[in-house]
């Protein structure tokens, strides 16, 4: 893997223009107009992501002390496109971030940059043409779009519960229509299986996660999840754009490997649909509103657990530099014959953009406030947060 991080790093050449959709290759696939894959050429480039996010977790009403911390976070997302030819590109996505999240438990110590590794996330092979592409490899799923992580610093933290990473399998895009005139149309069908043996090893530090004799639904080892999707694109001209996500997923559950009762075993199913609204108020005020509705069933292949989700923001941006996120995301569990859980987020955000320099394409700067609901416990427990997130993009 340090041979393949290495080869990434050499040979670069001029960003190739991709409106980038910070939502995975396949959502880049979907994401572009069609005529844009008539004028590709051979080159490498790269597109380098880099953030530090500083929280501190002040007031809680939980009776454990260990809620009230700080901490220090960091990521590092690193983008490549091998460009072979007109139709065929090799894409990457290393991801370098804390990777014991699966057993993290707060002990009300504060943490700095603990248990940072690195990992691909993404690695296919995709064959591009005018009004259609496939995909073959390692991707993420274009399931929702609420846990895209550019807008603000906390909004999209329970829309991740229900993203998709991490899959080994086939996808494919059929496009249709113009964006600029009755609507661009973008149809996607993908079949895979969990990634959780072949492309998954770290380097630093080792991955903590589940035992993998515990089978999680996707792990059938065969290509028997699939996913559905439907994405619609308006472009009304002088920024105003309008967007629409429609999506199913069907996720197979290997009954031998699975830790839930024979009984209650289903596949994991899920429906997600969502809508980004970007308006240009005035000269220099512009709206970009998204709402987003989630449901799961038959959670972790268990009939008895389902789940809803809604997270819905508003992004204010004046004056070309700055904006104002204010954001709310729920999360509801609902457990046959027991008590449900419920979650909430709620965000108010300021930010700036810099402008463009030598030293960086984009450098944004946000600050705010989180106010956290949990009642997974007997006594519901709230807890209040402030933050501060630095972004660095560089594409070279």
């Amino acid at each position: 893997m340090k041979k393949t991080f290495l080869f990434l790093l050499l040979f670069s050449k001029e960003v190739w223009a991709l409106d980038y959709s910070n939502q995975g290759i396949l959502n880049d696939v979907i994401g572009s107009d069609s005529k844009f894959f008539l004028n590709l050429e051979p080159k490498l480039t790269h597109r380098l992501i880099a953030e530090s996010q500083l929280e501190d977790n002040y007031k809680t009403t939980s009776k454990r002390d260990e809620y009230e911390y700080k901490e220090i976070t960091g990521k590092i997302r690193f983008y490549s496109n091998l460009q072979l030819n007109k139709n065929l590109s090799i894409n990457s996505y290393v991801l370098a971030t804390r990777l014991d999240n699966a057993n993290d438990v707060p002990t009300g110590k504060n943490r700095y940059f603990e248990n940072f590794g690195a990992y691909f996330q993404e690695l296919t092979l995709n064959s591009n043409h005018e009004n259609y592409s496939l995909v073959a490899g390692k991707f993420n799923l274009g399931f929702g779009s609420a846990w895209r992580f550019d807008r603000g610093l906390w909004s999209y933290n329970i829309a991740s519960n229900y993203r998709q990473t991490e899959k080994l399998g086939f996808s494919g895009v059929y496009r249709l229509g113009d964006s600029k005139k009755t609507g661009q149309y973008n149809f996607s069908f993908s079949t895979f299986t969990n990634d959780r043996k072949n492309l998954d090893n770290s380097v630093f530090v080792n991955r903590e996660s589940d035992q993998k004799s515990n089978g999680r639904p996707g792990d059938t080892r065969s290509l028997s999840s699939y996913n559905l999707g439907l994405n619609v694109n308006f472009d009304f001209g002088k920024q105003e754009k309008l967007s629409y996500n429609f999506s199913y997923l069907n996720l197979a559950v290997n009954k031998r490997a699975s830790p839930v009762e024979t009984s209650k075993i289903e596949d994991q199913k899920g429906f997600a649909a969502g809508m980004n609204y970007k308006y240009p108020w005035k000269e220099n005020i512009a709206f970009d509103l998204l709402l987003e509705y989630v449901e799961m069933k038959n959670i972790d292949g268990n009939s008895d657990l389902s789940e809803k989700y809604l997270t819905g923001n508003l992004i204010t941006r004046f004056y070309k530099n700055w904006n104002v996120l204010i954001g709310s995301s729920k999360r509801k569990q609902i457990a046959l014959n027991s008590n449900g859980t419920t979650q909430n987020i709620t965000e108010i955000s300021f930010g700036y953009d810099f402008d463009k320099t030598n030293f960086f394409d984009r450098l944004t700067l946000q600050a705010g406030l989180k106010l956290g609901y949990n009642n997974n416990e007997i006594i519901p427990q709230t807890q209040n947060s402030l933050g501060a997130l630095l972004r660095y993009y560089k594409y070279f």
